[in-house]
């Protein structure tokens, strides 16, 4: 099953970022004005984050196959509906139902997939291969994407994608259990049993290094994002070039995500190694040091491959099973507000070294958080 989830999941993540170069023109060609595409793009982020929101008791109550399989059929039917409109406000309303959609979809995946594991090792080879297969899939979709829009139009390849979503829902339903058979896990109970609640979440301290982390990462990223294109830009270079320094930082994220050896560290020294690298990589930018962009980039996806599956690590292990969607829901959520607040921050700045200053402090100031919370819990039994 997990090999069935894995596909899964690499269906999504490929029919997700294949949109990436085509959202832009597309809009661009309904006649929508730069404002409004941004306001269209950030609509996405919004509705996601609703739907993380909401979704954490009822992927824990019902079984995760239902949200896999129905929210991959229903967000085809978006995609499709994205395709064929011809006005601002209805690829609106459908770009707002996929967010809300795959809010459902993602964790469940991340919780169903954490579930298979049965020691703190194997989840962690687990969640690293999970990166593995998101970072593939980052790195040849948007190629694919911008083929299909040269073969067959923007509305089109909307249309294609939204094809291939129903039938990876399909696949889903077919293939993949109601729920995992229950063995005998080495996750803890946390205080008050099993009960779904938000309150019995939040009160567990082990989970914080991955809630703060995503958050941190997730702002690094969204600064990158929104920053590195504009200083292509500047410097006059074509546009081409911002793509090559991206594929290079999935590269860098795909070189370490290879490394499995790594998962034999301990979570929480791959984290503070991650996220001390990443503070230093934004202060080098934020300083202007004289180091090439396409080295810090490559740098900037290594510190994210070991970022993500350590804090998808702590989550499943610090976790009961029973709660697995409810916590993956809730750091989808805060992911969602890292990837939300990032860019807007940035814009409001409009200086770029001041914005990958407070990158800096943000990540800087969660490694310190981090290793001060490993430090006062060095007794507690994990």
């Amino acid at each position: 099953m997990r090999a069935l989830l894995l596909v899964v999941l690499f269906l999504v993540a490929f029919d997700m970022h294949a949109q990436t170069p085509l959202l832009a023109p597309y809009l661009n060609v309904l006649g929508v004005s730069a404002a409004m595409i941004g306001f269209v793009l950030g609509g996405y982020a919004i509705s996601n984050l609703t739907g993380n929101l909401l979704a954490g008791p009822f992927l824990d109550r019902y079984p995760k196959k239902w949200f896999i399989a129905g929210g991959l059929i229903l967000a085809g039917v978006m995609l499709i509906g994205q395709g064929i409109v011809q006005n601002t406000a209805g690829f609106f309303t459908f770009r707002l139902m996929l967010g809300f959609l795959m809010a459902f979809v993602s964790p469940a995946c991340s919780a169903l997939l954490g579930e298979t594991g049965k020691t703190a090792l194997e989840q962690g080879e687990i969640m690293g291969k999970k990166g593995l297969v998101l970072t593939s899939a980052g790195i040849v979709s948007p190629a694919v994407g911008s083929f299909l829009a040269v073969q067959f139009g923007y509305g089109q390849s909307f249309v294609i994608l939204g094809y291939m979503m129903i039938i990876a829902g399909v696949f889903a339903w077919m293939m993949l259990p109601d729920r995992v058979e229950e063995s005998t896990p080495s996750t803890p109970r946390m205080k008050g049993g099993g009960k779904q609640s938000l309150t019995s979440i939040l009160e567990n301290r082990m989970l914080y290094p991955a809630f703060l982390g995503g958050f941190a990462i997730i702002y690094a990223q969204g600064t990158i994002i929104y920053e590195v294109p504009l200083l292509i830009q500047k410097q006059g270079l074509s546009p081409a070039v911002t793509g090559i320094l991206f594929s290079l930082k999935g590269l860098g994220a795909l070189a370490i995500l290879c490394q499995f050896w790594l998962h034999r560290v301990p979570v929480e020294t791959r984290t503070f190694a991650g996220l001390g690298v990443l503070s230093l990589l934004l202060y080098a930018l934020a300083i202007g040091l004289a180091i090439p962009i396409h080295v810090m980039m490559f740098f900037f996806g290594a510190s994210f491959g070991m970022l993500f599956p350590a804090f998808a690590t702590i989550l499943t292990v610090h976790s009961p099973r029973e709660q697995y969607g409810s916590v993956f829901s809730i750091y989808s959520a805060i992911l969602s507000i890292g990837a939300v607040l990032s860019p807007v921050l940035a814009g409001l700045l409009g200086n770029w070294h001041h914005s990958y200053f407070i990158a800096f402090f943000v990540t800087a100031g969660v490694c310190l958080i981090g290793g001060l919370h490993r430090f006062l819990l060095s007794g507690v039994p994990r």
